[in-house]
């Protein structure tokens, strides 16, 4: 299984950030921002949020930050950069679905994303734990 475990994040890491690329480029060029009228069935306090997140444009920092770490992922030496910058952004994604949408489809959609980013934050756990721990590789220059 060890052989398997670096293949599987590469491609976990490669999907991702293609993904994550195409999201972001998607919310700059493709897709307008989604303004939903009346007759919409979603939660009011959703489509509040979404208008201004989309009115005050910050649903293209969010896509300019996913096209960064999407690129970020797709190269194993920058990995665990894009895949920090990437954990802020699809967690709070999660989160404004799970606690202000009701569409499960989107937990869905949001959900495995952030699993594939968790789990390569396990995978790189040796090279960051020293955040949590305090002890840092010792280097010796003789």
């Amino acid at each position: 299984m060890k052989p398997l475990y670096p293949i599987l994040i590469a491609l976990i890491g490669a999907s991702l950030g293609v993904f994550f690329v195409y999201n972001g480029v998607d919310k700059h060029f493709i897709s307008p921002c989604n303004i939903y009228g009346p007759e919409s069935t979603l939660p009011q306090d959703y489509i509040n949020l979404m208008t201004a997140l989309c009115s005050s444009g910050f649903t293209k920092v969010v896509g300019s930050l996913e096209v960064f770490a999407g690129i970020l992922l797709v190269f194993p030496r920058t990995r665990l950069l894009g895949t920090i910058v990437l954990l802020p952004v699809i967690s709070s994604i999660f989160l404004l679905h799970l606690l202000l949408d009701n569409r499960p489809d989107e937990l869905i959609e949001t959900g495995i994303p952030l699993a594939g980013v968790f789990l390569m934050l396990l995978y790189h756990y040796k090279e960051w734990r020293f955040m949590i721990h305090g002890k840092s590789k010792q280097y010796s220059f003789s």
